[in-house]
């Protein structure tokens, strides 16, 4: 169900699929793909340095990110252990 809005004078019509005529509809699939196409080439696309350093970028945070998560991992592990040494 598609819902249009008209601004001027603030009224609502309910447009179901069965509504729209068949032409309309006709296309689809190749329809779609030359659209999606077409947007495509609207995009504004990174260059190859813009993504080889993003990608180094990437890879120091998921390593920057492992190694505190490892501390905080080993530092649980002592406090477990010393917890369960305590009261063991």
């Amino acid at each position: 169900m598609v819902v249009y809005v008209n601004n001027a004078t603030r009224k609502t019509a309910d447009v179901s699929a069965k509504d729209v005529p068949a032409q309309a509809r006709k296309g689809g699939l190749i329809q779609f793909f030359s659209e999606v196409r077409r947007e495509t080439s609207k995009v504004t696309w990174p260059s190859w340095k813009e993504t080889y350093l993003t990608t180094i970028m990437v890879f120091i945070m998921v390593g920057i990110t492992m190694v505190f998560f490892f501390a905080v991992d080993w530092m649980l592990a002592l406090g477990e252990r010393w917890l369960i040494g305590a009261t063991g």
